[in-house]
């Protein structure tokens, strides 16, 4: 399909320009660089490994969360991208939605800011014209299964005249969750890639971020569990802005693998940082890692630079 070849044709495009600035910045930080295997220390200074069990009991997962198949498919909305004309797409219901095939526009989501919304990515391929390429103006909370085997790519536009104060590819307001089994590549011409005014959750499958500006911001938390994340952006791979109660700020990675390029910070926390039982590379310009709280941190490394 033309939609489709387009899309990933600029996807290409992105992925080599930001390749030649990736080259640039691995040689302005020679040395920069872990890999993933065991390393037995501990980066916070003054530490022991008792925050590493403190960490290991706590599930900061939700039951929505956990949750990557339909609670019954037949009362599941079902959206084929093929059969819509372009433009934008307004889901305005929650529930469970399952969407597949190829947009030309954007998705919406506008539903009531007490209400849940579970979107399903089966094979969808979303290449906006202006702005978002998922735009999450209300809900109470979104979550986003990348179901088992699935390809799905999500590609904004240069163009955010009028959608200025959404500036990411993929962006929320509410708490987001992504999970699932499959594959999601961001393409973020404008400045982020992923974006979200609260926190935001990866929770396995793999998901592929290059952004003109923040990989993945979370203002209020980011938290990965066993995922496989690979970011170059321009700017900062993880940020988090906000700071304050319910460990808002925080950014935590626990197992999975993090790969980093970044023209900025590779991680940028506005309060502690957790990182361990993960695979972690990370290349940057200015650091490799920057908390604004502690960072505690326990990766698999072979590297002796490994730790900040």
């Amino acid at each position: 399909m033309n939609r489709g070849k387009a899309g990933r044709n600029r996807y290409r495009a992105a992925g080599t320009a930001l390749a030649l600035c990736a080259a640039i910045f691995l040689t302005a930080c020679a040395g920069e660089h872990a890999t993933a295997e065991q390393t037995g220390q501990d980066s916070a200074a003054g530490q022991d490994t008792d925050w590493l069990t403190e960490r290991t009991k706590q599930n900061r997962r939700t039951k929505h969360d956990l949750r990557t198949e339909p609670e019954d498919m037949e009362k599941t909305d079902r959206i084929d991208l093929d059969a819509c004309e372009g433009g934008e797409v307004i889901l305005s219901g929650g529930g469970d939605i399952w969407l597949s095939g190829s947009l030309e526009g954007q998705i919406v989501i506008d539903a009531e800011e007490d209400e849940l919304v579970h979107l399903y990515l089966a094979g969808v391929e979303i290449t906006a014209w202006k702005g978002p390429a998922l735009s999450i103006r209300e809900a109470a909370k979104v979550v986003v299964t990348l179901v088992s085997e699935t390809e799905n790519m999500l590609a904004d536009s240069p163009n955010y005249k009028d959608c200025e104060d959404t500036p990411a590819c993929l962006y929320s307001v509410c708490d987001l969750t992504i999970n699932g089994g499959g594959t999601l590549l961001v393409s973020g011409y404008y400045e982020d890639g992923i974006r979200g005014k609260d926190r935001i959750k990866l929770l396995d499958g793999t998901v592929t971020v290059q952004a003109r500006g923040d990989g993945i911001r979370g203002n209020d938390g980011i938290y990965i569990q066993n995922a496989s994340v690979n970011i170059e952006s321009e700017k900062n791979g993880l940020r988090t802005v906000n700071r304050g109660v319910q460990e808002r700020g925080l950014i935590e990675v626990d197992g999975g693998t993090l790969t980093v390029i970044a023209g900025k910070c590779g991680i940028c926390a506005a309060s502690d940082l957790y990182l361990y039982e993960c695979g972690y590379s990370v290349n940057a310009v200015e650091e490799k890692t920057r908390a604004e709280g502690t960072a505690y941190i326990r990766v698999r490394s072979t590297s002796k630079d490994a730790l900040p």
